[in-house]
């Protein structure tokens, strides 16, 4: 736990929208930041650090996150947001490992809902049309009665849900386990996606990810969708077997996707999916409102209070 000299690492490229307001808070303690990998290497180094706040950013590689959780010193991690798979496999980290599950979700959600509205009402065919200077009204009809199928029921999936029933959608729920929900209408496991597939508008993705959901929705699972489905992902890119996707959507096998998330990131110009017209693309950004940084910083703070003072942590995913 805490000592006399506790020292903090951000692993963030932009750490000055919250650093100082950190230091000011914590004034007993030690605060340092690393931008790059090379800062990394360095001040894991020199400072020792017994406790890091982890961003996921692509100016720090994956390489340099994992590296420093599984060093000796670390007593503590915070993760500034949901996923954790930037860190590396927790089995190999020591120490406990927390995350900001929660912080974003309604945000994440917002997202989602509008997406679904874009995609379901055209907006992204009109605006094509805009360009071609063309006059022609397109069919849609309303979201209310359409089937949503989740997979995934945690913070993000349930503050979805609560949204689509504000829509008088129809929302079914895939889960590790069945238990009464009552942001769900339906919730199932796993093992009856051939049966709720078929009959889904859209599909929204809110898996962690991990060896085991490495291409979970593949290319069976995108046959099962209706032509006339939506896919979306805003989990991770790795979720979704891309080049499956990509045909899926070339081949108008389904309607269309909104993707925040790839295979890589970020997006190299030489993917197929800049070149579609069925899918909308955002940079790994649906969740980040204009004060996301000193949100997760907040919640970090509240968290480091506790762990000063010897008490439990919140968001605990690794005792």
């Amino acid at each position: 736990m805490a000592t006399s000299t506790t020292t903090i690492l951000v692993l963030h490229h932009e750490p000055d929208r919250y650093f100082e307001t950190l230091c000011a808070r914590f004034p007993e303690v030690s605060f340092h930041s690393a931008r790059n990998d090379i800062e990394v290497a360095k001040q894991m180094a020199e400072c020792n650090p017994q406790v890091l706040l982890s961003f996921r950013c692509d100016a720090i590689s994956t390489k340099a996150q994992t590296m420093a959780a599984r060093e000796s010193c670390v007593q503590w991690i915070q993760v500034a947001g949901a996923g954790y798979d930037h860190i590396g496999d927790l089995q190999q980290i020591a120490c406990p490992v927390t995350n900001c599950a929660g912080v974003l979700s309604r945000f994440q959600a917002e997202t989602v809902m509008g997406a679904m509205i874009n995609l379901n009402f055209g907006f992204f065919r009109y605006q094509q049309q805009q360009q071609e200077k063309m006059y022609r009204k397109l069919p849609w009809r309303s979201l209310e009665g359409q089937k949503l199928l989740l997979i995934g029921l945690g913070h993000i999936g349930r503050a979805v849900a609560i949204n689509a029933h504000h829509f008088g959608m129809h929302v079914t729920a895939v889960r590790s386990r069945v238990q009464d929900s009552p942001d769900a209408d339906e919730v199932y496991t796993q093992d009856r996606l051939p049966d709720l597939l078929p009959k889904a508008d859209f599909v929204s993705l809110h898996l962690p990810y991990n060896e085991a959901t490495h291409h979970f929705f593949d290319a069976k699972m995108l046959a099962s969708m209706k032509k006339s489905a939506y896919l979306i992902n805003t989990a991770r890119g790795n979720v979704v077997d891309e080049e499956a996707l990509i045909s899926a959507l070339r081949e108008a096998s389904i309607a269309g996707a909104y993707l925040d998330v790839f295979s890589e990131e970020p997006l190299p110009q030489s993917s197929q999916l800049w070149k579609l017209g069925n899918v909308l693309l955002s940079p790994h950004y649906c969740d980040s409102v204009v004060d996301w940084h000193e949100r997760f910083a907040g919640f970090f703070a509240d968290n480091l209070d506790r762990w000063l003072a010897g008490e439990k942590l919140h968001n605990l995913i690794k005792p």
